[in-house]
């Protein structure tokens, strides 16, 4: 279900979760009312009232929490995504200073490797993948920079941090798959449960226009919180996808500097 959300356009995806949350939690309140009503001897709006707060308290904890961590999960990414695009400008600038005739080929392939990440590699990521040219120009790249000879200690030095940003690279490119393979929070369940139970206690008030109403409102509400927090949780796929941008802006520069 939350992939199938998450392949939506944003306005359809968030529109499905509302219609999901606001069919869930009114039908559980309708059918909580009717048990209520039907069984009860007492009046129980009072300590139903004192039950609403600690749920309510603690579905807005179990939200604030959720929300908090894909927040950070994001920015995490973001800036792996930044230190993968600072090595492969590292790795073009160290091989255009060992030597700019000698390294052209390589950096041709540097190039061209950045250019199916963004287009292989990240409408892979959406479905948990990677793509596979970018994995055969990484071992061409790979292999083009092991045949470079150093002549002096400079260029020994350049060969060296250019294998590390290589590698570098490689460990970056694990991280995109490993923070797509990554499921939402798991108390994601807790909340929505947290919010059906909420809707129960609603059962022990008479439907009336303006409660019927404001507990519309309410489900809205948590239907838009969720359809954000699961669209969050996967940076790669949805609406809310991080965008190679900073990849796109890098690979213009590459290219310049071939060109030039």
């Amino acid at each position: 279900m939350i992939d199938f959300l998450l392949s939506l356009p944003i306005w359809l995806g968030s529109l499905v979760s509302i219609v999901l949350t606001t069919g869930a939690g009114i039908t559980i309140y309708f059918v909580s009312y009717r048990l209520i009503s039907k069984y009860q001897k007492e009046d129980l709006k009072d300590s139903t009232s004192n039950l609403f707060r600690v749920i309510g308290l603690l579905v807005g904890l179990m939200l604030s929490l959720a929300f908090a961590e894909v927040i950070v999960e994001i920015r995490q990414i973001e800036n792996a995504i930044q230190r993968e695009a600072v090595a492969i400008s590292d790795a073009a600038t160290d091989l255009e200073l060992f030597d700019t005739e000698t390294t052209f080929e390589t950096r041709a392939l540097l190039a061209d490797y950045l250019q199916a990440v963004i287009e292989d590699d990240w409408p892979e990521l959406a479905n948990d993948k990677l793509g596979h040219r970018p994995g055969q120009l990484k071992k061409e790249l790979l292999r083009s920079v092991m045949n470079l000879e150093p002549e002096t200690a400079a260029q020994t030095e350049l060969w060296s941090r250019i294998v590390a940003d290589i590698d570098a690279i490689s460990d970056y490119r694990l991280i995109r798959l490993d923070n797509a393979l990554a499921e939402p929070p798991v108390y994601i369940y807790v909340v929505f449960f947290g919010f059906l139970l909420t809707m129960a206690c609603f059962g022990s008030y008479r439907p009336q226009g303006p409660l019927v109403a404001l507990v519309t409102l309410y489900t809205i509400f948590i239907g838009i919180v969720l359809y954000i927090i699961m669209a969050l949780s996967d940076p790669f796929q949805g609406g809310f996808g991080i965008d190679p941008v900073t990849f796109e802006q890098l690979l213009k520069i590459l290219r310049s500097d071939l060109e030039g």
